[in-house]
């Protein structure tokens, strides 16, 4: 009861954040070190926990944003002492309507075409393969030649039959690709160029997995009993 209480306290503060400067999203976050290609600011609360807020068209033409990202931070940081907690939980906010389909592919889109922007990278993918059936092209960062088409297919696949060591999640190594399974069957490709360091693109992926496990779900068809089920996305490694 205490964990519910504390989250619906944060995800109050975040949501009126969130209507009253017009932003896209707010997160709590453990890193400030995403580079997603959006507008953003990050705020620090102390403790190695930040704000995380997208900024909108309109946020900082019609809305004074400082005044409320001061007033939102001293809020957060009274909330957990209150509680007496060491970090908050990591919960996102965005505004009351929810998006549409085009409107969540384009911001899967938006993540993905960072990611290809790193250094080597060429292009980017999310797939997904639902009830064993071949993996499907939910969004990219740009449009594939045919080489790339045939190759992300051959990637995906294997991303979700090969398991990390020590994880249930599935990666791939070449020298001119990286590839991670994660969420329910879905598998994020980068085409590279050599040589790469693995540990940054590895470590990219990841950030870029634990924004899209947000948007993923949105997706998906609403539940014939919504009110019964909760989605929750796992913890990505």
């Amino acid at each position: 009861m205490i964990e519910t209480g504390l989250e619906d306290e944060v995800r109050q503060a975040l949501r009126e954040l969130v209507e009253e400067i017009g932003a896209i999203s707010a997160r709590i976050v453990e890193h400030d070190d995403l580079r997603s290609g959006v507008p953003a600011r990050t705020l620090a609360l102390g403790g190695g926990e930040y704000l995380r807020v997208e900024l909108g068209t309109r946020t900082s033409h019609e809305h004074p944003i400082e005044p409320a990202f001061e007033r939102i931070t001293r809020q957060l940081r009274a909330i957990r002492r209150r509680w007496e907690v060491a970090r908050l939980p990591e919960v996102i906010v965005s505004p009351g309507v929810l998006p549409s389909q085009d409107r969540v592919t384009d911001r899967i889109g938006t993540y993905l075409i960072g990611l290809a922007n790193i250094d080597r990278a060429s292009n980017a993918f999310v797939t997904r393969s639902k009830h064993g059936n071949p993996p499907a092209l939910i969004a990219c960062a740009r449009t594939p030649d045919e080489m790339e088409s045939s190759r992300w297919p051959f990637l995906a696949r294997r991303a979700l039959t090969t398991h990390a060591p020590n994880s249930s999640y599935g990666e791939v190594i070449d020298p001119d690709a990286y590839a991670m399974s994660f969420w329910y069957d879905c598998a994020l490709i980068v085409l590279l160029s050599e040589p790469y360091g693995i540990d940054f693109v590895r470590h990219r992926c990841r950030q870029v997995a634990r924004e899209l496990v947000n948007l993923l779900p949105m997706l998906d068809p609403d539940p014939e009993s919504p009110a019964a089920i909760r989605r929750r996305p796992p913890t990505i490694p």
